[in-house]
């Protein structure tokens, strides 16, 4: 029984499960019947069809806007351009708005991803009006709308805790970052990417505090952005010695940290580093015929270690 409270304490806090699963599941397990608030109603098929409707609906919208106004956009005013924008950022937010505390897991992922398109018809909507109306700079533009962005998709996040959110501030954060760095002198493109890789280090470590939920997709956006910067310090031509020891070593960090901290979700992505960045490295240094032989070879002697690894201690993590 104490195996199992740690296990499930552990995905509470990844955010696999939510405190009222766990307690329906510690209540199953201990042959105790749940409360009747939190015993589960039969499934329906209704939410599941008015999520697809809403996801198809929602897509329809975006498409008509497009091709009613792709023929006469360029006889629209800037202020008739943004204000398109505008309102469908305001019909999808209040389409999110209305179906916020469902005990329908559809519908709350239905309200999710409307809501995170009203957060982007907003950034069309000020992307529209500060370049021509506002006259701003290019940089200054996608600065102040990364920060629109992060303020309004923060709030969301406090009032709704899902993956569209996360994705949606996460992204404006991102923008925001790198917009500021464009408005100051010019800078060799390494440095967006040492920006980035920093970004996505800081967002790892925020997530797996529990700062930012939910914990695993944060993971995976923060580790994908720590490789992705890894290989933008490189610029333009080959990858430098740099790029590829950062990359590398970004991997290598993560899959000890894992098996150190028995994360099986930060073992996995450390071994997909090893699988991308170890044959970079071995062309890097020791050649085009060579370099990609042996680094095939050592990336896929890791990944063995790792599934070895993996298959002796499973019961530990």
């Amino acid at each position: 029984m104490i195996d199992f409270n740690r296990h499930v304490d552990k995905w509470i806090g990844e955010g696999i499960i939510t405190a009222e699963q766990a307690a329906l599941m510690r209540s199953s397990l201990a042959g105790e019947s749940p409360p009747p608030d939190q015993m589960e109603a039969p499934e329906s098929r209704i939410p599941i069809v008015t999520e697809i409707l809403g996801y198809v609906g929602a897509a329809l919208a975006i498409w008509g806007v497009l091709f009613l106004t792709l023929a006469f956009w360029a006889n629209l005013s800037d202020w008739a351009q943004a204000a398109l924008f505008g309102v469908l950022a305001i019909v999808f937010f209040a389409g999110g708005a209305t179906l916020l505390d469902t005990p329908e897991p559809a519908l709350e992922r239905l309200s999710g991803v409307l809501w995170t398109g009203s957060l982007v018809a907003l950034g069309g909507a000020l992307f529209t009006a500060l370049d021509p109306i506002a006259g701003l700079s290019v940089p200054l533009t996608w600065t102040v709308i990364g920060a629109v962005g992060s303020v309004v998709g923060g709030l969301m996040m406090r009032r709704q805790q899902t993956v569209p959110q996360h994705v949606g501030m996460f992204a404006s954060i991102l923008m925001t970052i790198v917009s500021l760095i464009a408005l100051g002198p010019e800078v060799e493109f390494f440095v967006f990417g040492l920006a980035v890789w920093s970004f996505g280090l800081i967002w790892v470590l925020v997530t797996r505090a529990g700062v930012v939920p939910p914990r695993v997709i944060g993971m995976l956006l923060g580790v994908a952005a720590m490789f992705v910067g890894s290989v933008m310090t490189a610029g333009e031509g080959d990858i430098p010695t740099f790029g590829v020891l950062l990359g590398l070593a970004t991997a290598l960090l993560l899959a000890v940290a894992g098996v150190m901290l028995k994360e099986k979700l930060t073992i996995v992505l450390g071994g997909l580093g090893i699988f991308v960045f170890v044959p970079q490295a071995m062309f890097h240094f020791f050649g085009e015929a060579f370099g990609a032989m042996f680094g095939m070879v050592v990336a896929g002697l890791a990944l063995v270690g790792l599934a070895i690894w993996f298959g002796e201690h499973r019961e530990a993590l």
